[in-house]
């Protein structure tokens, strides 16, 4: 196995581990105010992958000003969600913004849904119901807030394509990195009763989502992901809600029932689908998009 597959498998892994990571920083911290502080050390600690000025840079502000804005409602809408809902179930429900890709394509690009994209869209749909059954554990309104999250991350996929192929993607990051951090921290005083109680456990929560799961993992990607076959590294990616339910086992003894696992590899069968008849060219290298 070469080290850029193995290197990606890193990214997926980490991308994993922050559902366990968010659900345990939310005891501490209310999720407005948890998002905004950790785009903020994600923001900052993203800076040495800022490498332009003048023009190049006021290009990716412009195209990061929207894309913050549908970045914060995702990962807003996924942290409210966190708040109910366990971290496996957020995940492979985060996992339908890949069939949601080709929707927002027909939509915004006026692109036509290649068959396998549309079937994976079509496997997804009775992997959530069963999912989400009485049987699987039943709907929840985190489940709610997930769903909406996994709209906007499918809708931030799109519209990296169409404005960021030829920007900055150092300044494009960063650019969408500070508006997010903004709009959660003045959006949380006001709608949310704000909490924020320093401990050890939070601050673990933080360094792990805003460092290693943003910045780390897009530095990853920006190195290796060029070596690898788009198809394969997209694939790779699927394997983030295996990942998230391995970690939720080990680290807070969370299961899933046998309807709800038939939902999700129906889920995975779906996004694995979508993926293929992708391509693989939903996302560029370096975006930090669709992940917790």
């Amino acid at each position: 196995m070469s080290l850029a597959i193995l290197a990606l498998l890193l990214v997926s892994a980490l991308w994993g581990t922050t559902f366990v990571a968010v659900k345990t920083g939310l005891r501490d911290a209310s999720p407005l105010l948890f998002v905004g502080v950790r785009f903020t050390i994600a923001a900052i600690a993203s800076l040495p992958l800022l490498r332009v000025r003048g023009p190049a840079l006021r290009a990716a502000a412009r195209a990061g000003l929207p894309l913050g804005v549908v970045l914060a409602l995702g990962y807003s809408s996924q942290t409210l969600g966190l708040e109910v809902t366990s971290p496996s179930r957020s995940a492979f429900i985060t996992g339908l913004n890949v069939a949601l890709v080709p929707l927002w394509a027909v939509v915004l690009l006026r692109k036509r849904a290649r068959p396998l994209s549309i079937l994976g869209l079509l496997i997804t749909l009775p992997g959530l119901w069963l999912f989400t059954s009485p049987e699987g554990g039943s709907w929840n309104v985190g489940d709610s807030w997930t769903v909406a999250c996994a709209a906007c991350f499918a809708l931030h996929v799109i519209l990296i394509n169409k404005y960021g192929a030829a920007l900055d993607r150092g300044g494009l990051l960063v650019s969408q990195l500070v508006v997010t951090a903004l709009l959660c921290l003045i959006a949380a005083p006001v709608l949310e009763e704000v909490r924020f109680v320093a401990s050890g456990r939070l601050a673990m929560a933080l360094g792990l989502t805003a460092v290693l799961a943003t910045v780390g993992t897009t530095w990853l990607q920006l190195r290796f992901q060029t070596r690898v076959d788009p198809t394969r590294a997209a694939l790779i990616y699927v394997t983030e809600p295996l990942f998230a339910t391995g970690f939720a086992w080990i680290f807070i003894g969370e299961t899933l029932p046998p309807a709800a696992w038939t939902g999700g590899v129906l889920i995975l069968a779906g996004m694995t689908l979508s993926e293929v008849g992708s391509g693989g060219q939903g996302e560029p290298v370096g975006s930090p998009v669709p992940n917790p």
